[in-house]
């Protein structure tokens, strides 16, 4: 079957799950063409191992550019990007990641005849609502991120869409009290593909090698405000005060990356801070074996409460301890999996009383690794979600 696979962010930048799922489907024997979007003027079309890959437009012009390439739904670039790529390629299903173009993706299955599956990585109003009550937001952002519009959008596109995948089970719920029936709803989690890769031993990366000797604190994922990383710059100064080596190393990129950078100037915490930079899913082995804890510090939103991150299935199929925020899908998982320690949301002391029991216990830490592991192998991996993606997109 040939699958077209509609994705609203630049390929292959932060495109783990999208990853996972466009390779699943051609190993199920599929034929796959993605389309995305082209902020930095990656080729207009090629293809890797596994699928073929379409670019929107590039143009030097950065704002002409930025509107081109921004992914709304009635956005003409889109628009006719994805039915030519539906029309050339002769496509029977289209799979669209996100809310953004999952209107449009249902206009081009109407056009053309063709089903449409969603895959809600995302609960954007929910996103929303969180960037607007903790983020720095501009006033052209009431236009293009409302999340009253999102949640219309939503609503239109939960009504026609023939399945949607979500990430947990708290994600599905919410989905059932919009009306979505059961059979039409999948979870997917965010689970590693190749857990094996992620707890083979592996060099520290050069930007880490000046800090590797010391206790890691690691911290992965995009910098937005509600991922709370300000949180886990703040608890680091009592940290340090019981372990004075302690290092919080951060490996991602996003809009609030100035403000974490200033404050770490303003706590004076360059010699205990390492901000390092988005690093390739491929490239992340190497600072999770140079670590002693994974942080997922994330703030208390309506969003935080129904999302799972990868971070942390990586985290314990990388035999790290977690200590993660106390909202209910972590507090699921880790009460289920016995593989990490939480604390009440927005305690910045909670948080750093947990990452020093663990930093001081390596009892403790092991026993937390080793269940961590053992959950993703046995529950926790890839394997087991894309046998769900894979059948649901089947389906006749």
């Amino acid at each position: 079957m040939r699958i077209l696979y509609v994705y609203d962010g630049d390929w292959p930048k932060g495109a783990t799950r999208v990853e996972k799922e466009t390779r699943s489907l051609a190993e199920a024997g599929h034929q796959v063409l993605l389309v995305a979007r082209n902020t930095d003027g990656a080729p207009r079309r090629e293809r890797n191992a596994w699928m073929e890959i379409q670019r929107l437009p590039h143009v030097g012009i950065r704002s002409l550019n930025y509107a081109i390439n921004f992914p709304l739904f009635l956005n003409p670039v889109w628009l006719w990007t994805i039915w030519r790529a539906a029309w050339r390629f002769d496509a029977e299903r289209i799979v669209v990641a996100d809310l953004p173009l999952a209107l449009s993706a249902l206009w081009i299955g109407w056009l053309e005849g063709l089903p449409v599956d969603y895959d809600m990585a995302e609960v954007y109003p929910e996103f929303l609502r969180a960037r607007w009550e903790v983020d720095q937001m501009r006033w052209s952002d009431r236009l293009v991120r409302s999340p009253q519009a999102a949640g219309w959008m939503e609503r239109v596109v939960l009504r026609h869409i023939r399945n949607v995948f979500v990430v947990s089970d708290e994600s599905a719920a919410r989905c059932r009290r919009l009306g979505v029936p059961n059979g039409r709803i999948f979870v997917v989690g965010n689970t590693p593909e190749h857990p094996d890769r992620l707890a083979a031993p592996a060099p520290p990366p050069d930007d880490l090698k000046p800090w590797a000797p010391r206790p890691v604190i690691l911290f992965v994922g995009i910098l937005i405000a509600d991922r709370g990383v300000m949180k886990a710059v703040e608890a680091m100064p009592r940290v340090l005060e019981q372990v004075p080596d302690a290092v919080l190393a951060v490996v991602g990129d996003g809009t609030d990356r100035p403000n974490v950078e200033r404050l770490v100037r303003e706590l004076r915490l360059e010699r205990s801070v390492a901000i390092l930079g988005w690093q390739p899913h491929a490239a992340l082995p190497g600072y999770y074996q140079q670590a002693q804890v994974g942080l997922v510090p994330f703030l208390d939103s309506s969003h935080i409460r129904i999302t799972l991150a990868n971070k942390l299935f990586d985290y314990m199929a990388a035999g790290l301890p977690v200590v993660a925020v106390d909202v209910p899908p972590m507090r699921r998982i880790l009460d289920e999996t016995g593989a990490g320690l939480l604390y009440p949301p927005g305690d910045t002391r909670g948080l750093s009383d947990q990452i020093i029991r663990l930093l001081q216990d390596a009892d403790l830490r092991r026993s937390l690794s080793e269940r961590g592991r053992r959950a993703v192998a046995t529950k926790y991996r890839w394997s087991e979600d894309a046998r769900v993606f894979v059948s649901a997109v089947n389906a006749d």
